[in-house]
Formats: C-alpha cells, structure tokens, sequence
C-alpha cells in the first residue's frame, strides 16, 4: 500500500519513494520539522514569535497544523510496508480537537492508531478499496505539557486506473 498526495509540487510520488511530509509546500511554509529522536515526537514546531497568538502562547492553529502534518506523518510510517502493489489516496474526512493548556516554546507531536483499526483497515482497504483511519494525536510543548489531543479521521481509497 502505497500513500500518495495528489499534489505536484509536493515531493511525494505515487510510486511510495520518498515519502515526507515536511516537504508539502503547507508544511514547509509553517517550518515543520521531523523530530530528532524518537521519544521526543513524530514532528515539530520551533519555539518562534511568528507562531504566538495574542496571549503569547503557541496559536491553535500552528498547533492545528502540525497535529494534521504528524497524523499523515504516522499514517505513512504505520502502513508503509503492507504492499508495493497500490496506490492509496488519503483525505482528512473530520477532526475533533481539544485544545488543554496554553503553549509555549516548541511544540511536538506524536500519533497513535490502535492495532485493531490497523486491522480493521487493512481488511476494508482489501474488500471495499477504502477506509476511514482514525489517527489520535498529541501535542506538547517544550515544558512537557499536554496542550492539545486531537483525532484526525482519514479517509484513505484507492486509486483508480489512470489516477
């Protein structure tokens, strides 16, 4: 299975190579960044005043972004060895986001999905040629405090003939 945006000047190409989406035109406006190590996140924002809302804290929507950019980051890494042979479309259908505590510095991200909807998944992928992931995100910032969760809902499907 294959992950492939749809979108030129992105650097991902539909044959899976090089997948990274830090190199999404969006993502590299914002300065996302791919965490160093791995316990400390899938992705991150530095700590910048262009990302502060009027409170001085990180800006929901900096968070937002980077919540979405680490779901199809962990999307990628989850389901990148399970077949060579196709070509998946992903689309975010629905978030749902809770925004805890104020942010400050930098900010990162980790992503989960459940083993059984990996299951689940790869069992509709193969009977329908679509799926909805559910991805559940976190956000922290540079003290180590929660700031946001969020599920981000993939719908992901495969392309057809041509695509």
């Amino acid at each position: 299975m294959i992950f492939t945006i749809d979108d030129p000047r992105a650097s991902l190409d539909r044959k899976g190579n090089n997948v990274d989406v830090t190199q999404i035109p969006f993502n590299r406006l914002l300065g996302i960044l791919k965490c160093e190590l791995p316990d400390e996140g899938l992705l991150m924002l530095r700590d910048s005043e262009c990302y502060t809302n009027h409170l001085n804290t990180v800006h929901a929507s900096a968070q937002f972004a980077l919540g979405e950019a680490a779901s199809g980051e962990y999307l990628l890494e989850r389901f990148k060895n399970i077949s060579e042979k196709e070509i998946i479309i992903p689309v975010v259908r629905n978030v749902e986001v809770k925004f805890k505590k104020p942010g400050k510095g930098a900010v990162r991200a980790s992503a989960n999905i459940s083993d059984d909807v990996v299951s689940q998944t790869i069992t509709s992928i193969e009977k329908k040629g679509r799926a909805l992931i559910p991805v559940s995100v976190t956000i922290s910032d540079s003290s180590g405090n929660i700031t946001m969760t969020a599920t981000y809902e993939w719908y992901v499907q495969k392309a057809q003939s041509g695509e």
